[in-house]
């Protein structure tokens, strides 16, 4: 294997134990290290391509100390400790290692682990250059347009927006003491949109007199080293930062990454960048601006004096910059709607791995999309002229799994009449989309395996193998961890496949994606039916929006679709249906929470705001039909109900003649 590797273990006859398995199995053990100290040297003297770490260590420095200078040299590692308690493991998870293993553990377990981790990291640091490679490529392509300043300056921040992920970032240069750092800053407002805010337009938003902001900008302080702030840092940072602690409050900010460059002429050229997840941003981050220095500089030192000088301690033309409402669909993206911030992280994970051969594991609940993220990525890929092969693992018939996925010969077994191509090679040069993976059974997870290994397949009855270029996306909505822990999946697989995961969010998670999808699905469903689309009632909205969907957007589309089917194309459509709660474990469906006041209302609190809802839209009806119920142009004909089905409901509300004679 030619492999060089370091083992970090105080303990000496489990150290040298462990290095006879490794050298058993043609590793090249480079030294046994039994202090950080003591790994710093063999390090400096060997090139070492992954280490054995335990986590405690002699000497005041651990194992975890280590592990964050390792993360930094791009030397991939594995936690060995026979300490394995909650605290540790969250600790050992901030550094990112390539795995983890509980002491005492079997020589198997240890090769096996060891085999998994270095394909992993080989994979995410190709990842990691070709992401550099192809960021300098294009701000080296925005200093040489000929473009004005204000267009590039937002071309390269949308050239960050794949690898370094946020929802606020402000940009500026201090010269001779003036700065307009928070002055020129771009708020994300849908997936490929920004939004220019100047002082005036953040006056406006954050309600505060634009006397003071300019103020509050006078005051503020560049950073003088690049600043990672997550969480509860965040909050500090804010409290000695007047001006900041108002962006968190308006943007609802969360962490933020500072990233000052010194120009040559000495002026400081500063991005901040900003998020509104807790821990959107690593010390990962900053070695990937530090490479792009040299390319901001080349478009920054080509600013003529004139317009540098106007930059400073001006306002940023939001005419530059895509404004307006976000679309509910982005035209890179067949069919996914909305613009919530978690759906939009997720398209972010889409663009960034669909250019590579990467397998992807995406994750979650039944109904959230998953083969339609799958489909994007195909389409973004090189692939994307290639075949698209859609398998679900479930629907396979245990007797027939094999054959299926990689054909078998004419006359291999009793019914093989012909010869079969299967799944894989049918999907040669293109990407196959493994559907409901963790139902694969366990003996054909181990030639799922060999295909990710060695590229090829063996067809039932072939006399040898055959090659094979596949991308694989898998997915499910099964916890593949519990699944691995069960033994009801492979433990190297599991890793195989989980190189790159992306998970999905539940639409209980982005509720204010619900009236864009819905308007999707009716539009969709009235062209499907031909009926003219007469929008959907604003009671309907509500309805939808409070509930859980336990079956996420598929729930959603059948829901829109019945309503579709029911209605008369003259009038609003309703919801035809009572909407089930779900009793799920695993979601608090007793109780949601209104984002808008963070308040929680219960079960009751819905029914009571639903039938008041349902209550004053029954006398807005009336009130228009001047309280008549039956015939042409009656109430229940403009509410597609029957006139005994309205009038019991009239009653149960207690809806009087009064209440809609006002």
């Amino acid at each position: 294997m030619n492999e060089k590797l370091l083992i970090v273990e105080d303990e000496f006859i489990v150290a040298n134990n462990l290095r006879l398995v490794l050298e058993n199995a043609n590793y090249i053990v480079c030294g046994i290290a039994a202090s950080v100290e003591e790994a710093r040297d063999v390090i400096e003297n060997h090139k070492i391509d992954f280490v054995l770490l335990d986590i405690y260590l002699k000497g005041e420095l651990n194992g975890i100390d280590l592990a964050v200078e390792l993360k930094n040299k791009n030397i991939g590692f594995i936690y060995l400790s026979a300490n394995s308690n909650q605290q540790i493991l969250e600790m050992a998870k901030t550094t990112e290692p390539y795995g983890f293993l509980v002491k005492p553990y079997r020589e198997n377990d240890v090769l096996i682990a060891l085999d998994i981790a270095q394909y992993r990291h080989k994979h995410s640091l190709e990842s990691k250059l070709r992401k550099e490679s192809i960021l300098h490529a294009v701000l080296i392509n925005i200093s040489t347009e000929s473009s004005t300043w204000q267009e590039k300056l937002l071309k390269m921040v949308m050239s960050f927006q794949a690898h370094i992920p946020f929802d606020y970032v402000a940009v500026g240069i201090k010269n001779n003491n003036a700065i307009s750092i928070y002055s020129n800053s771009f708020l994300r407002i849908g997936f490929d949109e920004y939004q220019a805010l100047g002082t005036h337009e953040f006056s406006v938003v954050s309600s505060i007199q634009q006397t003071e902001l300019e103020r509050l900008m006078t005051d503020f302080q560049t950073e003088k080293l690049a600043e990672v702030n997550n969480g509860k840092d965040f909050e500090v940072s804010c409290s000695h930062n007047a001006l900041k602690k108002i962006l968190a409050k308006t943007f609802q900010l969360k962490s933020e990454l500072v990233f000052p460059l010194f120009l040559v002429n000495g002026d400081i050229f500063t991005f901040s960048f900003f998020s509104r997840k807790t821990n959107a941003y690593t010390s990962e981050h900053i070695p990937l601006l530090i490479c792009t220095q040299q390319s901001i500089s080349a478009i920054v030192d080509k600013i003529p004096v004139n317009e540098k000088s106007a930059l400073i301690g001006t306002e940023f033309s939001p005419d530059s910059t895509k404004q307006g409402k976000t679309p509910a669909s982005y035209s890179c993206f067949k069919d996914v709607i909305g613009s919530s911030s978690t759906l939009i992280s997720v398209m972010d994970l889409v663009v960034q791995v669909a250019p590579f051969s990467t397998s992807i594991l995406i994750l979650g609940e039944s109904g959230t999309g998953k083969e339609r993220i799958a489909e994007c990525i195909h389409d973004h890929s090189p692939r994307k002229s290639k075949p698209f092969i859609k398998v679900n693992c479930a629907a396979l018939p245990s007797a027939l799994i094999e054959s299926e996925l990689f054909g078998h010969e004419k006359g291999s077994f009793t019914g093989a009449i012909d010869k079969k191509i299967g799944k894989f090679e049918l999907a040669s040069d293109g990407t196959i989309f493994l559907d409901e993976i963790g139902e694969l059974p366990l003996d054909q997870q181990v030639k799922l395996l060999r295909v990710l290994q060695e590229k090829e397949i063996d067809r039932i009855g072939g006399k040898q193998p055959v090659k094979v270029d596949v991308r694989i996306i898998a997915a499910t909505n099964r916890n593949l961890e519990k699944e691995v822990a069960e033994h009801r999946f492979r433990l190297d697989l599991y890793y195989r496949l989980n190189v790159f995961p992306i998970q999905l969010p539940a639409l209980r998670e982005r509720k204010e994606d619900i009236k864009q999808l819905a308007y999707h699905f009716a539009t969709k469903f009235c062209n499907k039916v031909n009926k003219p689309f007469p929008g959907i009632s604003s009671q309907m909205i509500e309805e939808l929006e409070v509930h859980d969907w336990p079956g996420n957007i598929r729930e959603l589309e059948n829901i829109i679709e019945q309503s579709i089917i029911l209605n008369d194309g003259k009038t609003e459509i309703v919801l035809k249906r009572i909407l089930q709660r779900s009793t799920s474990k695993d979601y608090a469906y007793n109780t949601i929470l209104d984002d808008t006041t963070t308040k929680v209302r219960t079960l009751n609190d819905i029914k009571k705001t639903l039938q008041e809802n349902e209550r004053e839209y029954i006398c807005s009806i009336l009130k228009k039909t001047s309280g008549r119920i039956r015939g042409k142009g009656g109430a229940a004909e403009l509410l597609n109900q029957k006139p005994t089905t309205l009038e019991s409901r009239i009653t149960k509300l207690g809806i009087r003649k009064e209440d809609y004679y006002k």
